[in-house]
């Protein structure tokens, strides 16, 4: 999901989330137990018969705590890494997700292929293989989409592109990678078949490049464990007319909106899709997973290394944009990373706690309908929506790409 940093005109109240301070808190009272107070009689014997099974009651804690700690998934010697897809269009949140990704030693990214979108193909490409250049992962495939829907001419406002050198303040250096000299649609077509049932898409974009794969090759729909896709509005209101009022549209998200018939194609297409719609993403969802600032604060204090820099960057520039008024009138900064969420449910499933499998066709046709999600009571499902998440474990997952 790729949307521009406009203060949302619904007022909101912030949800309780003390995440990270009841984190803190059990972090506290634990070390407090630890070093509590000995009992002031007692021989010297006893006081060091205390000491030493608090010593030993401490260390086996210690060495049984990553069993217990929630995070990227234990890689033992048989266990084989998720592939994925990463089709985007390098967006703020498109670039957080990809260094979420990159921070998790379970996730092989195949490919990362390039929608025209929030950034152009050409410096869309060009902004990926410098994160990947700085990051030290040159291994990774980039592959450059068309630019251009399979109907229409909706678009993103062009005005929203970021500078290609420093992206929502992340300074990206110059490099010596190259885009791969294959096209989004053949890289897609080519892992999908060499990875057959086991790779995953993940749709950050508009779904053009996905499309055209099941216009070639509809069997290959077939082939992919999921798709997941970030965007769509459910039960709430679009996003597209609270950020850009002269597009009269009310119904959908960018994604959808930008190229509805290929929406409509990957969506029918047979593959299992997976929704993380506005409802659980956006600032006017009913009980949205967000970025907030108590959390990026801690997160600051704690980042070490080069991905946990750049979120860091990228956290604060996109926190910066924002200023939201709650009803008491008083300033909450939170922000919508719609990616992010999408991605951290793909991960950690657990994260979502509400899901709902639906018949969900997408509409075409003129600006003002095309992208609208309608849910039929007829005809199998082919969608699972997830509709709503738990912000404190997003929270401590999402805090441990810090140290990565």
């Amino acid at each position: 999901m790729n949307h521009y940093p406009y203060p949302s005109p619904h007022s909101h109240t912030s949800r309780p989330d003390g995440g990270i301070g009841r984190r803190a808190g059990l972090k506290n009272q634990w070390e407090f137990s630890l070093a509590g107070s000995i009992p002031a009689p007692g021989t010297i014997l006893k006081l060091f018969g205390i000491y030493l099974m608090k010593r030993i009651v401490f260390y086996l804690l210690f060495l049984a705590l990553p069993a217990f700690t929630p995070g990227c998934k234990p890689q033992p010697e048989k266990e084989t890494k998720q592939n994925i897809i990463l089709d985007v269009d390098t967006s703020v949140d498109d670039l957080l997700s990809i260094l979420y990704f990159l921070s998790c030693p379970d996730i092989n990214i195949k490919a990362i292929t390039i929608e025209n979108g929030v950034s152009c193909i050409d410096s869309g490409a060009e902004i990926v293989l410098r994160l990947l250049s700085i990051t030290g992962h040159p291994e990774i495939p980039v592959a450059k989409g068309t630019g251009q829907p399979l109907e229409g001419n909706n678009a993103f406002p062009k005005q929203w592109q970021p500078p290609v050198d420093k992206p929502f303040g992340l300074e990206l250096p110059a490099h010596k990678l190259k885009v791969s000299e294959t096209e989004a649609t053949e890289l897609i077509t080519h892992l999908v078949s060499t990875y057959k049932n086991d790779i995953t898409i993940l749709a950050f974009g508009p779904m053009t490049n996905i499309a055209r794969v099941f216009i070639n090759k509809p069997k290959l729909a077939k082939n992919i464990n999921q798709i997941y896709v970030s965007d769509g509005a459910v039960s709430v209101e679009g996003g597209i007319y609270l950020e850009c009022p002269e597009i009269n549209n009310r119904v959908s998200g960018w994604n959808l909106w930008v190229d509805a018939r290929a929406a409509s194609i990957v969506f029918s297409s047979g593959s299992p899709v997976v929704l993380v719609p506005l409802d659980l993403t956006s600032l006017h969802g009913r009980d949205p997973l967000l970025l907030k600032a108590d959390f990026y604060t801690v997160y600051k204090q704690q980042a070490r290394g080069m991905i946990g820099d750049c979120m860091t960057t990228l956290m604060w520039n996109w926190l910066d944009s924002y200023q939201y008024d709650a009803q008491e009138g008083s300033i909450i900064k939170m922000v919508p990373i719609w990616d992010v969420v999408a991605s951290m449910i793909y991960h950690h499933p657990e994260i979502g706690t509400v899901w709902q499998s639906s018949h969900v066709q997408i509409k075409e046709g003129g600006p003002e309908i095309a992208g609208q999600i309608v849910t039929l009571d007829t005809g199998s499902p082919n969608v699972k929506i997830c509709l709503k998440g738990n912000q404190v474990l997003l929270d401590s997952l999402l805090l441990q790409t810090a140290t990565r």
